[in-house]
């Protein structure tokens, strides 16, 4: 009896991450098309602001991956009942996650020193996306910080064990989320932001022509 309650008790929190994992999922969907759209629109129209990505981001993005790999090991330890390595490597997971986030307000204070703007008569659409997609990311990211707080102090209480660690294992799961949807966001904002810039390929269209028109005009001479 104890076991089917336990069983329901878990589909029932496995269920509400799922669904908080899938609301923000859609979040992202329609910021991400927003973005897909908007670029499309003023790129045809020459108005859209291509910006390089500070290279700050390729650090938080190693910070989270790591922090992501501590927190699979203090789980794997919690179910062998290693309560003090699960602590030391919770306490690496949870640190690495604040080193992410310190990473990303530095990545923010070079867009602004380039002179990309949140918002402003100096702002542009394309800034804007950026720092409304990493910042949006990084409130989630709070709530991790603050899940992982919570599962040490847990820890430090003797709450969770080797066979009680279902609220454990969902907060790393929703850490994990968030790690993939930094990856997914960091790529999309990478591969966007490094998209050639129309201009330069109406220029290198341009200039291909002239070198053609020169080279088959060298070439009427030396046949002349």
């Amino acid at each position: 009896m104890q076991n089917q309650e336990d069983k329901r008790r878990e589909k029932a929190f496995k269920s509400m991450l799922m669904f908080g994992i899938f609301s923000i999922v859609m979040l992202f969907a329609g910021l991400t098309s927003a973005y897909i759209v908007s670029k499309g629109a003023l790129s045809s129209e020459q108005k859209w602001d291509f910006i390089s990505l500070p290279n700050v981001f390729t650090y938080s993005t190693l910070a989270i991956l790591l922090s992501s790999i501590f927190a699979i090991f203090s789980l794997r330890n919690l179910k062998k009942g290693k309560l003090k390595s699960t602590k030391h490597y919770l306490i690496l997971a949870l640190l690495l996650g604040i080193v992410f986030s310190f990473l990303q307000l530095q990545g923010w204070s070079e867009l602004v020193s380039e002179g990309h703007f949140f918002a402003g008569k100096d702002s542009n659409v394309a800034a804007s996306f950026i720092y409304v997609l990493t910042g949006v990311h990084l409130v989630h990211l709070f709530a991790g910080l603050i899940v992982f707080a919570i599962l040490l102090y847990k820890l430090r209480i003797n709450k969770y064990s080797s066979t009680n660690h279902l609220g454990f294992k969902l907060g790393t799961w929703f850490w994990h989320f968030l790690g993939i949807l930094w990856i997914y966001l960091y790529g999309f904002l990478l591969y966007s932001t490094n998209s050639s810039d129309p201009k330069n390929d109406s220029n290198s269209i341009t200039n291909y022509s002239i070198e053609s028109q020169y080279s088959n005009s060298s070439l009427k001479y030396l046949n002349y």
